[in-house]
């Protein structure tokens, strides 16, 4: 009896690790394959539970969402430019398992692809950046870079079964020696032109003054020229007033006249020694 409870007993635990070990989940965010002694039998891409042989088949899981990878370049590793500018250059990229059969037979794991795709990367950088000048790479043809480094790894891992959907420089740095020139070719350079620009500045300054001293010398001749019409003017009109005043009564005009004279001269600090019967005085005398 107890033969037969034990042989049932392991009759079950058999049966039971044969059951655990030929059902398996997917997971809606992953594909699997199967594999029967090294060799990929199918693709599994709908997600639930499912079965395969026990013992004799295996399951391999593989992410089937975007993927990230950040790409550093060792210390002693640096890209020239077409303009034998040496920089040190950081990356990303974002790549998809599209056919998980090619990348298990090609890579195996992710691991492993993630090591030749960083190789592929940086011989991609170092071939784009190699055909354009420094500048460039930081300028308008930043996108054209992009790319063509994102065309020339998708060729490269084309036999992987992956699609890479992205690649960015995201810090392009000069080495010390190299930053130290251009930044001080960058203050030469800036230096010039703020001397072109005083230059500049400083030749409209003259034009300006000009112009103003010009036209300050016409307002002013105008001026002087009304000022002396309106001057002749009242000059005239006094002068008509005077000799029509003259000519009603000679003798209150030369006393009126003669008064206003002694008013200015006698106020004033100084001593006048004339004879006394002088005619300039007959007023004064009277």
């Amino acid at each position: 009896m107890k033969k037969v409870q034990s042989s049932l007993l392991i009759a079950f635990i058999i049966m039971l690790f044969f059951v655990a070990n030929s059902i398996y989940v997917l997971d809606q965010r992953k594909t699997a394959i199967i594999i029967q002694f090294g060799e990929v039998m199918s693709e599994v891409i709908k997600p639930g539970l499912k079965v395969k042989l026990p013992l004799i088949q295996d399951v391999k899981f593989f992410d089937k969402r975007i993927q990230n990878l950040t790409f550093k370049m060792s210390e002693n590793s640096e890209v020239v430019a077409f303009d034998q500018k040496t920089m040190k250059v950081d990356a990303y990229a974002k790549y998809k398992i599209i056919n998980p059969k090619s990348f298990y037979e090609v890579v195996q794991d992710d691991y492993k692809f993630r090591i030749r795709l960083e190789s592929i990367i940086e011989s991609g950088i170092r071939e784009v950046i190699g055909r354009v000048k420094f500048i460039e790479i930081l300028g308008a043809k930043r996108n054209k870079i992009r790319e063509d480094i994102i065309s020339i790894v998708n060729q490269n891992v084309k036999s992987f079964g992956v699609d890479i959907i992205d690649v960015r420089l995201i810090r392009v740095n000069l080495p010390d020696k190299a930053r130290k020139a251009v930044y001080e070719r960058m203050i030469t350079e800036r230096e010039k032109e703020a001397k072109e620009i005083r230059a500049i500045g400083h030749q409209e300054s003259e034009i300006i003054k000009a112009k103003s001293d010009k036209e300050k010398a016409i307002l002013i001749a105008e001026a002087n020229k009304e000022s002396d019409i309106i001057k002749g003017k009242g000059d005239a009109e006094a002068i008509n007033i005077y000799a029509q005043a003259y000519g009603k009564d000679r003798d209150f005009y030369e006393y009126y006249k003669s008064l206003d004279v002694y008013k200015n001269l006698f106020n004033k600090d100084s001593s006048l020694v004339v004879s006394s019967n002088n005619k300039f005085l007959r007023y004064f005398n009277n």
